[in-house]
């Protein structure tokens, strides 16, 4: 069974397709889930945080459970967050620092991730490409650096977003431009696949300085300098109002029914409200894409839309089709799984 049985439009072409990836799709390289993430993070806050921690979730009625990892991280950050704001007690906004730090080390501490799976789909892609001028988009909340370097073992031109050398910086721009080579007045496409990779949440290779934005090898990003990295939250509208994440909206909001007709999910829990409500559900309701999202279980992030013509969810235990259940069983919740099949 191929990818072509769920998106016929992409027998024809892969120009018009783009990538939503979450967490599931970095699981299989090493990475932790986000209950995995939670567990860590909690874990390792010291007891004066971890008693912070206790006071916020109690004043909701709530508390942690260590087995289950329960509130997840991103319940927890949104509470931290609200409680510092409610409050304005300095010791919630260091919770909310210390909880991002240990984010990003949990992510940072993967050593030597397996980037099998990633190459192994970005291959499919380039032969399917068929050497011609082609660009897939893909859209990820995952902070990891698992697509960049799979891009460059398969020998990929990668846009991103940052231009330069060593170090790079932030610029719109780049996502518009197209490689190639001039003779006169004509100008020719590069040919052959390329990839163009908004990271809605930021990246461990990006940090701030003042009021700009850079990319340089985590290892190379010294301690001062504040990493670029949005906090796991359900809701994230504050911080994604800022640049560059407002601009990663905008850029992604205007390829999605352009350039973006055709969305394939993978690994992702629609847990978001604030993407669900900026880019997917707009999106959908509007017709501009077709949501295609592989999953282990149907998300309820999207039951408003669930009945739509152009929404498919393939579950592990049934598809759902313009709202109506067909019973069957599927493995390609599974991101392994899931890139057998192009």
């Amino acid at each position: 069974m191929g990818i072509e049985k769920f998106v016929p439009k992409i027998g024809t072409g892969i120009d018009s397709i783009g990538f939503l990836f979450g967490a599931g799709t970095s699981f299989e390289s090493g990475y932790p889930l986000v209950s995995g993430l939670t567990k860590s993070v909690v874990g390792s806050l010291s007891p004066e945080d971890r008693a912070t921690l206790d006071e916020a979730l109690s004043a909701k009625g709530m508390s942690y459970q260590d087995d289950s990892g329960l509130p997840n991280i991103e319940e927890i950050s949104d509470i931290v967050i609200e409680h510092h704001t409610n409050s304005q007690a300095q010791r919630f906004h260091d919770l909310k620092e210390k909880v991002r730090d240990l984010v990003r080390e949990a992510i940072l501490s993967v050593s030597n991730p397996d980037i099998t799976n990633q190459v192994m789909l970005l291959e499919k892609l380039k032969r399917r490409s068929f050497d011609r001028p082609t660009s897939v988009w893909f859209f990820t909340t995952n902070y990891d650096l698992l697509l960049e370097e799979a891009c460059a073992e398969v020998g990929l031109k990668l846009t991103n977003g940052f231009c330069g050398a060593t170090t790079r910086f932030f610029s719109e721009n780049e996502f518009s431009l197209v490689s190639g080579t001039t003779s006169g007045p004509r100008f020719t496409p590069e040919s052959g696949l390329t990839v163009r990779l908004i990271k809605l949440h930021g990246s461990v290779s990006w940090y701030r300085k003042v009021d700009r934005v850079f990319e340089a090898a985590p290892n190379a990003i010294v301690e001062q300098d504040a990493r670029c990295m949005v906090l796991p939250r359900r809701s994230k509208v504050i911080e994604t109002m800022s640049s560059p994440y407002d601009r990663l909206f905008h850029v992604s909001n205007s390829v999605m029914g352009g350039r973006c007709k055709h969305l394939i999910a993978s690994g992702f829990s629609f847990g978001d409200s604030h993407t669900n409500d900026i880019l997917v559900r707009p999106n959908i309701s509007s017709g501009g894409i077709s949501l295609f999202n592989f999953c282990e279980i149907e998300p309820v992030g999207l039951a408003d839309v669930r009945a739509r013509p152009n929404v498919l969810h393939v579950c592990k235990d049934k598809k759902v089709v313009g709202g109506r259940e067909i019973e069957g069983s599927s493995d390609a919740w599974m991101f392994s799984k899931f890139v057998e099949l192009f």
